[in-house]
């Protein structure tokens, strides 16, 4: 099922943010505008709390924004915050904002640095690349990314081999999308994605190790190149990330003043 003819297929840009981040947001957007290409539509949903995006974004790169209401009720054992647990949530609802065959999520605090198309993040064959590797060597990052094991097992209902999260440009495809959402409403007896997350025990949920995982284990071959252990070659430095959380010092502004700025 792969894309044969990929040139045929619509590709946007997905972010999920709020108010918080809409500093990193403006890095992310001027990013875009110089180095993406390809791409159809800059997609972005925005927390429904009486922030908006300021007005000059628009003018950087033509967006579509949504506003969207933060659930009340939290997960009782949830130990992530709910706008934190919402926004992968949200990730995963993608297709309710856009009719695209897939989107590239990014989120606030990334942005590309150097030129990237939507047939960078596939194989000669049109698959979308997904890279995993070993739970042994995700356990040497940090933050330890082996701490998302049980997590992902908990929420898929079976024991993931791979960690799934270790290369940022994550592309979500329309039909792999809906066939993992309804897997996890599914096996949870959930009504709707959020409900699912009051369906079992949760505590902490990682949305690229769960739909990674899910990629890992039902799909074909057909919409997805997986890769195993060969993460590094792939690293270029097309997308940085940094933690919207821990603010954005001197040097991380400079550097990205700097990204964005080289010819």
């Amino acid at each position: 099922m792969y894309y044969k003819n990929s040139s045929m297929t619509t590709v946007d840009i997905f972010i999920k943010t709020y108010h918080n981040d809409f500093y990193w947001l403006e890095f992310c957007l001027r990013s875009i505008h110089k180095y993406a290409t390809g791409f159809r539509n800059i997609v972005i949903v925005s927390d429904n709390d009486g922030h908006v995006l300021p007005p000059h974004f628009a003018d950087i790169v033509p967006i579509q924004v949504y506003y969207v209401d933060v659930p009340k009720k939290n997960p009782p054992k949830l130990k992530q915050p709910i706008g934190y647990l919402w926004q992968q949530v949200l990730k995963l609802l993608w297709m309710e904002y856009t009719d695209a065959d897939a989107v590239l999520v990014l989120d606030s605090d990334e942005m590309l640095s150097c030129p990237l198309t939507p047939a960078d993040l596939r194989d000669e064959k049109g698959r979308w690349r997904w890279i995993y590797r070993s739970w042994e060597q995700a356990g040497s990052g940090f933050p330890n990314a082996k701490m998302w094991h049980k997590p992902t097992a908990d929420a898929l209902l079976f024991d993931p081999p791979y960690e799934a999260m270790c290369v940022a440009g994550f592309v979500l495809e329309r039909h792999t999308t809906h066939r993992f959402t309804e897997y996890l409403k599914r096996m949870h007896d959930a009504e709707n994605l959020w409900h699912v997350f009051f369906k079992y025990p949760i505590e902490l949920f990682s949305e690229y190790n769960a739909y990674g995982s899910f990629v890992n284990r039902f799909d074909n071959d057909d919409i997805y190149y997986k890769v195993v252990n060969s993460h590094e070659r792939f690293i270029n430095h097309t997308i940085i990330k940094s933690w919207s959380y821990g603010g954005l010092d001197a040097a991380d502004k400079q550097r990205r003043d700097d990204i964005l700025s080289s010819d």
